[in-house]
């Protein structure tokens, strides 16, 4: 602080570089304690400066001064600084959040849930510090346990509907507010195979995916990656054509296997030890009389041919060329073909997420996967592990909701790189009275 004032009081003119950092600085500091009122002075006056010098700001000037004018409560100019942001990037989480807990700060309910929706559209759920001040905005505008409960639920309903994961922080935060309204609120654990509540033994549904919001990502994936350009990255219009005449052929199934990423689940293996592999996968399925699908690459057609010819046999088979990205007729294939059909891979599919920029479309995927996708695990023994039972995302039973959060200092065995939260990391919040 003595250097940010020495280097304002040093010269008439400071330069971008420098009035980002002491405006990041005041951002900083009002964490702490009130600004002074020559900083907030300094604030404003260069909030008029750079819109007189500038007319539009760049985006790292535009989010330091946001955050300036939030810790003053400056929110109608910060809205203004948010749409020079807009225009040329999208905002920051940060900078999202800062804006709705500022509004929320300033009781301005209506814009502040605005926000949340716009943030949430840019991909950009929502930091500790919203929570914080939405939580902390209905404590003060109602006073009985009865009705800040009832808006508290409201928070929950955001956090489920929304797959969110919250921090530790925010868990705190929201189990106070509950144990101080009646409510017991463990954190706990949940059964990995059943998706039971170890602290009050109720287990988490498994949210279907409807018919109506089925055809919605069987419509939004035609038009993504058959006739979008995401498949036609790797692979030729003559082999795409091949492979839709081949589906509408075959399909339904009941099984799509990923051939490739199912035998590599053998890492260090010989072709025959990827084959057995792939046989055995091939059996199970076969066992319980199951029409499959294997997709694989050309190349592994030159593996052993008997086991390559038993395989076949088994199956319905398309093979891509090597070049191809074979993942995207994986799925394909599998959502083509209809809302029963199951997938084997161990891969995360995280990147075809990604491709859906619809956010309610990215959900529907994610519940897909956790109900369709089979993995295959190699360590003493071959394990086949079926889709997830439940659905492990925020939930509310008869008697309460359980919410994953994110530990603080997340390890090898912390947060799952598969897009499952945590099962070791869940808060059970649960009413006292039985209702």
């Amino acid at each position: 602080m003595s250097y940010s004032d020495y280097l304002k009081s040093s010269t008439t003119v400071l330069s971008l570089g420098v009035t980002n950092g002491i405006l990041s600085l005041y951002y900083q500091k009002a964490k702490v304690n009130p600004l002074i009122e020559s900083e907030k002075e300094f604030i404003l006056r260069t909030y008029e400066d750079l819109y007189d010098k500038y007319k539009v700001l760049d985006y790292s000037t535009a989010d330091s001064l946001l955050h300036a004018l939030c810790a003053i409560g400056e929110w109608k100019k910060a809205l203004k600084v948010l749409d020079d942001i807009k225009m040329s990037s999208t905002p920051s989480h940060s900078a999202y959040s800062t804006l709705i807990g500022t509004l929320f700060k300033c009781n301005k309910e209506k814009e502040a849930m605005n926000f949340i929706q716009r943030s949430l559209a840019d991909l950009r759920p929502l930091q500790h510090y919203a929570y914080k001040q939405w939580i902390e905005y209905y404590e003060r505008k109602y006073k009985t346990k009865g009705t800040i409960l009832k808006h508290l639920d409201k928070i929950c309903l955001h956090i489920s509907a929304n797959f969110t994961l919250i921090t530790k922080e925010t868990a705190d935060e929201i189990r106070n507010k509950y144990v101080s309204s009646g409510w017991k609120a463990d954190y706990t654990k949940i059964t990995q195979d059943s998706g039971q509540c170890v602290s009050c033994n109720s287990s988490l549904d498994c949210l279907k995916i409807s018919n109506e919001e089925f055809k919605l990502l069987q419509n939004d994936i035609k038009n993504k990656l058959i006739v979008g350009s995401d498949l036609f990255l790797k692979t030729s219009p003559k082999e795409l054509s091949a492979f839709i005449k081949f589906v509408d052929a075959t399909a339904p199934y009941d099984v799509v296997l990923d051939a490739l990423n199912i035998a590599y689940a053998v890492r260090n293996g010989s072709h025959i030890q990827k084959m057995a592999l792939l046989r055995k996968v091939v059996d199970y399925f076969d066992r319980k009389n199951k029409k499959m699908l294997l997709l694989g690459r050309k190349h592994m057609l030159k593996w052993h041919r008997k086991t390559m010819e038993y395989l076949m046999g088994k199956t319905s088979s398309f093979f891509t060329e090597d070049i191809s990205q074979d993942d995207p007729f994986f799925l394909t294939a599998a959502i083509l073909s209809g809302p029963n059909t199951d997938i084997v891979s161990k891969d995360l599919l995280r990147g075809h997420r990604f491709v859906l920029k619809d956010e309610k479309l990215k959900q529907i995927f994610q519940k897909w996967q956790w109900q369709h996708q089979w993995k295959v695990f190699t360590a003493r023994n071959t394990i086949i592990k079926p889709p997830l039972q439940f659905t492990p995302c925020a939930q509310k039973n008869d008697n309460g909701w359980h919410l994953p959060y994110e530990k603080i200092n997340n390890d090898e065995k912390g947060f799952l790189h598969d897009g499952i939260p945590d099962y070791d990391s869940w808060l059970c919040l649960r009413s006292k009275v039985a209702r």
